[in-house]
């Protein structure tokens, strides 16, 4: 009551002139939907004081929750007293079709329909991405201090591609929970449903074990960067309340030195001088990594995880011991010692187990694909093809598209050169006016962490995933020069939600020059170039 004047006039006349002197712009939500209409006309006075959805077909302890979290975002300025004649109730009809499924998965079903008292969703997804959308289209008139629903008919809306995604890297800077609960909040915002956790790395091992706790305690950067079960099983269960999937990533063979560090005598010899080591596939004692696997494959309940495969020094290879086993073995070449090691991790991912950890899909980065291809190649074991059933492809390599989309594999997209967020100079134009090919599962932007940690990540990411959000979400395709201002309205909704959003038109995490509006338009300066 502390924000409103004693005397505020409640008459209608009062208020139809209050929704006539707010400014008429146009409907900005984020990502776009699919179809919209009657998106002009006049807005909806909203109560705020009294205003509560209602659950007219399946309620759920989720659905109440994804209310509160809605009215937060819909009003942030408080609610205010009575406005009469002004819309209270809102009505969402969640029709579950999906009985029983507790987790989101590729599969759900994110659409939804909305007009100006009813939201409808096939499943609890849609009606998240729903109100999503319900809120951005409530606004805030501060001469009156009021808020109105903006003028719109219907919107009709569902997403593009199925796999939408963050890569995270926790393994070369630690991220904490809260960190990445607010990370997963922004994405949220965007309709993303994937977070992809990469955790563990060369420089450290930070996520309990539960067989061998003695991974993390030697691996880790400190006795502090380190997740608890009840870190990781807090995280997906913020995730789940939000539609998100979390994907986790031990990656392997190479970009594993950390686990050395408690274990050596699962490293292949000879690699010592790089600073990094990949795993031995002709160790006796392989042991260790399938129990770590196990306590992963119990712990994240997500239907797919992720094994690495990029990047492997093959070089680690190139040993008596290692070679004496492939001759043992009939292994002519190092990327049939790939495929046979990623054919053992495949089938260890997919055996039928009771409780949580169900038959997995497998992701690997696309190196995986080009060794397979050459093992196929050079062997005649048929045993060493790619098992495309079971697997996944990233692609962060433009020349592998091609190749893998003719074969037939299930694909997701992650272009280095445009959707690498620790790439600054990348522009969100860049990222924006990416062409996805249709039979793609869909698409992530990493986040690697070599020169980013908590202190700028949201600078870093946000507000350029945003655009890569729109890309993998709306059907409606444009470019980016047709979305600039609408990004910039985005960006300034992130900035109210506590989202530390840079600048658009500037790279990643850059400065402000000077004092402006969240929605400055800022000329893009020309970068300086040293000689010496």
């Amino acid at each position: 009551h502390a924000f409103f004047p004693a005397a505020v006039p409640t008459t209608m006349l009062f208020w139809l002139l209050a929704l006539w002197l707010l400014p008429q712009a146009a409907v900005c939500v984020w990502p776009l939907p699919a179809f919209q209409r009657g998106m002009h006309g006049e807005p909806t006075l909203l109560n705020a004081k009294s205003f509560r959805f209602e659950a007219t077909c399946e309620a759920s302890v989720e659905l109440s929750l994804a209310f509160e979290r809605t009215l937060k975002f819909m009003f942030p300025h408080g609610t205010g007293p009575e406005k009469k004649g002004a819309l209270t109730r809102f009505e969402v009809c969640v029709v579950v079709v999906e009985s029983g499924m507790k987790y989101p998965s590729l599969d759900a079903d994110e659409s939804y329909a909305l007009n100006r008292t009813t939201l409808l969703a096939q499943s609890i997804f849609g009606a998240y991405r729903g109100l999503e959308t319900l809120s951005q289209l409530v606004a805030f008139n501060f001469s009156t201090e009021s808020y109105v629903l903006l003028p719109f008919v219907e919107i009709r809306d569902a997403p593009r591609f199925r796999h939408r995604g963050l890569l995270v890297d926790a393994g070369r800077h630690f991220v904490p929970l809260e960190t990445m609960k607010r990370t997963v909040e922004a994405m949220s915002f965007t309709k993303l449903n994937v977070l992809h956790w990469h955790l563990t790395e060369d420089q450290s091992f930070p996520v309990v074990s539960s067989h061998h706790p003695e991974l993390p305690l030697k691996g880790a950067f400190s006795a502090s960067e380190r997740y608890s079960t009840y870190d990781v099983l807090s995280l997906i269960e913020f995730a789940r309340l939000r539609g998100i999937r979390v994907i986790p990533e031990f990656d392997m063979p190479g970009h594993t030195s950390s686990w050395r560090n408690s274990h050596p005598e699962i490293f292949a010899d000879g690699c010592d001088a790089e600073g990094r080591g990949a795993l031995d596939p002709s160790a006796a004692n392989l042991t260790v990594v399938y129990e770590t696997l196990a306590d992963s494959l119990a712990l994240f309940p997500d239907s797919s995880i992720h094994f690495g495969g990029d990047e492997v020094p093959i070089n680690c290879w190139n040993n008596s011991k290692t070679l004496t086993w492939m001759a043992d073995n009939n292994l002519t070449t190092f990327d049939e010692v790939f495929a046979s090691f990623a054919n053992d991790l495949v089938s260890f991912a997919t055996k039928e187990r009771e409780g949580a950890a169900k038959k997995k899909v497998v992701h690997f980065w696309d190196e995986a694909y080009s060794a397979y291809s050459s093992a196929a190649a050079s062997s005649s074991d048929g045993d060493l093809r790619l098992p495309k059933e079971d697997v996944v492809i990233q692609i962060w390599h433009g020349d592998l598209l091609g190749p893998i989309r003719a074969d037939g594999v299930a694909y997701v997209y992650s272009p280095t050169e445009y959707w690498y967020l620790d790439h600054l100079e990348t522009t969100w134009h860049d990222m924006y006016d990416v062409d996805i090919p249709d039979d793609a599962l869909g698409g992530e932007g990493c986040m690697w962490g070599e020169t980013v940690d908590p202190s700028d990540l949201e600078a870093t990411v946000w507000p350029r995933l945003a655009a890569i959000a729109e890309k993998l979400w709306s059907r409606r395709q444009h470019r980016s020069n047709d979305v600039v201002d609408r990004l910039r309205d985005f960006r300034c909704l992130l900035l109210e939600r506590d989202v530390r959003a840079g600048l658009v038109d500037f790279d990643g995490r850059d400065p402000p020059p000077g004092p402006a509006s969240c929605k400055a338009h800022y000329f893009r300066p020309t970068k300086k170039v040293f000689s010496w």
